[in-house]
C-alpha cells in the first residue's frame, strides 16, 4: 500500500518546473492533477501488473467471459471459488489445442467446476473456459485495472490522499508530469529536450522496475530450471 500523497508527488513536480504560487501560474494544480491521472494510464499500458486486482467473479453461462468493468486486461485465472467446484485449479491452454481435439467445445455440457482457460492478446478484456461455465461457477482470477483518477486538485495538493500505484512507482509519475508539463512549451528547444528527457526517464523506469520484479521473483528458481512460471 502507498503512503507517498498525490500532493507530495505534485510538490515534487512544482519544485522542478519552479511553479512557486499556490495554485499554480504556468502550470496550474488542475493541469499537473491530470498528467499525474494520465500517468497511471500510461504506466498500465506499459506495465499492466502495476495495477493487478485479484478477485473473485462470476462467471456468465457459456464459454466467453469477461473481466470486471474497471478490468484493462486479464493476467492469470487463477482457481475455482463456487460451492462443488472443490476449488480445482484452472490450467492455461491454447484456442488452438482445444479446436484441434474437441472441436465442438463451445457448445458442451456447461460446469461449475472449470478446468481450463484461453487468453488471446488480441482481445485482452475477455477470455475463454473450458468446459463452457453454469451461470453458477466462480473463478479466482488476476486482472490489471487502470486506477480511479484523482478528483480534486486542491484537495490532492492539501490532503493526504495516496498515489493509487505502489510507492516505487512515484519519480516515475513525476517525470511523466514532467514531460507533459515541458510538452506544453515544445516549440522552445530547451523545453522540447527536457520533455524528451523526462519522456525517456518515464519509460527506463518501467523498464527497471520490469526487470527488477522477474530478478526477484518467487518464481526465478522455477525458471532457473528451465519450468514454466
Amino acid at each position: 500500500m502507498a503512503i507517498t500523497t498525490a500532493g507530495e508527488v505534485l510538490r515534487r513536480a512544482k519544485l522542478i518546473l519552479q511553479e512557486v504560487t499556490q495554485n499554480g501560474t504556468r502550470w496550474t494544480n488542475e493541469e499537473l492533477l491530470g498528467w499525474l491521472n494520465e500517468s497511471y494510464q500510461a504506466i498500465v499500458a506499459l506495465k499492466p501488473d502495476a495495477s493487478s486486482v485479484n478477485k473473485e467473479v462470476a462467471c456468465v453461462l457459456g464459454t466467453k467471459q469477461v473481466v470486471p468493468a474497471d478490468g484493462h486486461r486479464l493476467l492469470d485465472v487463477v482457481r475455482n471459488t463456487a460451492a462443488g467446484s472443490n476449488g480445482y485449479s484452472v490450467m492455461k491452454t491454447s484456442r488452438n489445442a482445444l479446436d484441434a481435439t474437441r472441436r465442438g467445445w463451445h457448445g458442451e455440457t456447461p460446469s461449475v467446476t472449470i478446468e481450463q482457460f484461453v487468453f488471446d492478446d488480441h482481445d485482452p478484456r475477455h477470455f475463454y473456459v473450458y468446459p463452457p461455465a453454469t451461470a453458477t461457477a466462480k473463478l479466482e482470477i488476476i486482472y490489471s485495472s487502470v486506477p480511479q483518477p484523482h478528483a480534486n486538485a486542491q484537495a490532492a495538493v492539501d490532503a493526504t490522499e495516496v498515489i493509487r500505484l505502489g510507492d516505487s512507482f512515484a519519480p516515475a509519475i513525476v517525470d511523466y508530469i514532467l514531460f507533459r508539463a515541458y510538452s506544453k512549451d515544445a516549440e522552445h528547444a530547451a523545453n522540447l529536450n527536457r520533455a524528451q528527457m523526462h519522456n525517456g526517464a518515464f519509460i527506463t523506469a518501467l523498464g527497471a522496475d520490469s526487470q527488477a520484479g522477474v530478478l526477484y521473483s518467487p518464481n526465478q528458481d522455477l525458471r532457473a530450471r528451465g519450468e514454466p512460471a
